[in-house]
Parts: C-alpha cells; sequence; structure tokens
C-alpha cells in the first residue's frame, strides 16, 4: 500500500526513536555555536554488546515456505464443494412475489462466504453446495432493511456456484529455484536463504545496539536553551505531517485526531513535547557531527531520495500526485536528511565504542 510507503520499513537510515520512527520532521542545519545551547554527553568509549546471530534450519526452512507462498498464483476451478471463508463467483436472481426487483440480481459477482453483505442466510445456505450447481435459497428480508418496499419481504433467490478462488502454492523444487532466484540447485538456494537471514538479524541487532548508545548519548545530554525557531519550525512540520497523513486516508482533521484518540488540545500538547525531544536531539546529532567533520553531501542526499523514491515504485509524476508534494519536499518536511547524518554519527559512535560479551 503505496501511502504508508516511508512510515513502515521501507527507510533504509536509521530511526532510534519513537519520534523518529513518527516523524523526522526538521532538517534544518544547525549553523551556529551549539555549545551555547546544549551540554554533550559522553559519545566516546561506550560499551556496547557484542553482536551474535544465528539462523537454525527451521528458519530456514520458513523462509522458503515464506518465498513459496509469496508467489502463490490464484485460480477460479469449478470443482469441489463451497466452504465457509471461500471466495466464489456467483450469479443469482432474486424475487418477490415472482417478480425481480431492483438490485436482486447480479452476475459473476465475486464474494467470500462469511463477509459479504448479504441478508441473513444467503452466503450460509451456500456451504457445502457444489461448485457449478444451482441453488434455491427462500429467505426473508429484515425488518429493518434499508429499502422500506422490501422490509420483512419473503425473497427467492436462484444462486448459480459459477467457480472458486483457490491459491495455488508452487512446489520447492529445482524448477522454482531456477525461476525464482540466481541458483540452479537447492543446496546452493538454501545457502543463500541462510545468509539474507544472518544478514538480517545482524543488520536487526545493529540496529538495536545504535538505538540503546544513542538514547545513552541523548539522556546524558543536556539543553541550556531552546532555539525558538527551530521549536516553532518542527511544531508546525509535525502537525502538517499528521495533517498530510489524514488527508491521504481520506480523513477530515477532527475526524482523524477522534480515530488516533487525542483532542485539539492533548495532540497540541503532545506535539510541543516531541518538538522539545525532537529539537535535543537533532542539536545532539550536529553537535557531534561537526566535532567529528561528518556531513551528508547533496549527492548523497540525491541519491537517497531517488532511490527511496524508485525502490518504491514511484516517479516523480506518481509520487506527486501522491503526497501532494515533490520527493525532495516530503524528505525536507520529514527530515531525512538529518536521519542519515545521524546514521553516519552512530557509525562513528561505534568505532569508538567498546565491544564486550556478556
Amino acid at each position: 500500500m503505496k501511502k504508508r510507503f516511508f512510515s513502515i520499513g521501507l527507510i533504509s537510515v536509521l530511526c532510534l526513536t519513537s519520534l523518529f520512527l513518527l516523524s523526522g520532521c526538521g532538517s534544518k542545519l544547525y549553523d551556529y555555536d551549539l555549545s551555547e545551547y546544549v551540554k554533550l554527553g559522553d559519545y566516546k568509549g561506550l560499551e556496547y554488546k557484542k553482536v551474535s546471530v544465528s539462523v537454525s534450519e527451521d528458519e530456514v526452512q520458513d523462509k522458503i515456505k515464506a518465498n513459496l507462498e509469496e508467489k502463490a498464483e490464484t485460480k477460479a476451478i469449478k470443482s469441489g464443494t463451497v466452504k465457509d471463508g471461500d471466495t466464489i463467483d456467483i450469479s443469482y436472481e432474486g424475487k418477490v412475489d415472482g417478480k425481480t426487483f431492483d438490485g436482486g440480481s447480479a452476475d459473476n459477482q465475486t464474494i467470500t462466504i462469511g463477509q459479504s453483505q448479504f441478508i441473513d442466510g444467503f452466503t450460509d445456505g451456500l456451504i457445502g453446495k457444489e461448485i457449478g450447481s444451482k441453488v434455491k435459497l427462500n429467505l426473508t428480508f429484515p425488518k429493518d432493511y434499508s429499502k422500506e418496499d422490501l422490509q420483512g419481504k419473503d425473497v427467492v433467490f436462484e444462486v448459480t456456484i459459477n467457480s472458486k478462488q483457490v491459491e495455488e502454492v508452487p512446489e520447492y523444487d529445482v524448477a522454482f529455484v531456477k525461476k525464482n532466484s540466481k541458483y540452479d540447485n537447492l543446496k546452493d538456494y538454501e545457502k543463500s536463504v541462510k545468509e539474507d537471514l544472518l544478514k538480517e538479524k545482524k543488520a536487526k541487532a545493529e540496529t538495536e545496539t545504535k538505538q540503546k548508545l544513542w538514547e545513552t548519548i541523548v539522556d546524558k545530554s543536556e539543553v541550556k536553551k531552546y532555539p525558538e525557531e527551530e521549536l516553532k519550525t518542527t511544531e508546525e512540520n509535525l502537525t502538517k505531517s499528521f495533517k498530510q497523513t489524514a488527508e491521504n486516508y481520506g480523513y477530515e482533521w477532527e475526524d482523524y485526531l477522534k480515530a488516533v484518540g487525542y483532542t485539539d488540545k492533548e495532540f497540541k500538547k503532545t506535539v510541543k513535547k516531541y518538538a522539545k525531544e525532537k529539537v535535543k536531539q537533532d542539536m545532539v546529532c550536529y553537535y557531534v557531527a561537526e566535532k567529528e567533520g561528518l556531513e551528508v553531501t547533496d549527492d548523497e542526499y540525491e541519491d537517497y531520495m531517488k532511490n527511496l523514491m524508485e525502490t518504491s515504485g514511484y516517479t516523480e509524476k506518481t509520487f506527486k500526485e501522491q503526497f501532494k508534494m515533490t520527493i525532495e519536499e516530503y524528505c525536507d518536511q520529514e527530515g531525512y536528511r538529518t536521519s542519515l547524518l545521524l546514521n553516519k554519527v552512530m557509525d562513528k559512535v561505534m568505532d569508538y565504542g567498546k565491544e564486550v560479551s556478556k
């Protein structure tokens, strides 16, 4: 689902706190004397647990099973019987007092047993029936049915069960491996699956380690005073980000607040709190970067945005249509440049750190 493209796992940079996960709003460069605003906590020589990961054979087989299921194909079959939860194709004609009525008939309609919005007894009456068969259902419209002229009326539906959809999972064999990987035998394919799982686990463990180190650095740092301009901008960007999310999902702002459990007053209070946390983290990040001579170049940022957009299936045109802004405007609003810099900062912190076995 493209609307959630940035918020659930496609960001390749390090997001280290709930605030970063929520929004990286605010990418202003701190081009003044940060020592006047923040007292930096120690970031050199911090101890961290040695990353050690392993992958079991069961995990490899589970991943292979998941890979097979991802390649499953939906096919329409014309044999077997209807079961609860099945998705089937039907044609039907409904009659009240021997006459058809508006909205009571359809051809080749796809429904899911147990989920479709029909009157009581319609889908249940199809359970156990043969695919390809014709079924007569004698039912009654509810007394509170939406159409007054049908309320409480007896109705006869003649239903033809045309087919049902089934998911066909491919066999795990050499043919599957050749078609879906660069390998031509099961042994090498399984080895590659294990290596990928190890990389994923290691990356996750390293991210968790960096997160703990970052939290330690931020906790030990003290804000002397907050730059008012940055606070204001961050609050505005946080609010703008949430309002854009509401718009993307078709919510009016007031309805969105209700959906996430906030009053307007509570939301504004929460935004102020997050803005202070975010500005503190930004100042600490840029202060360490300044001391270590770290920066995100324009080329790096451009490459990052381009890759982020392309790997998520967007063009500049489709991105703007979806998010009502350019990729540059979005990334600036969400503070991704700061996140990229933070990633560099934490790599440097790890270099300075002490790996211990505990």
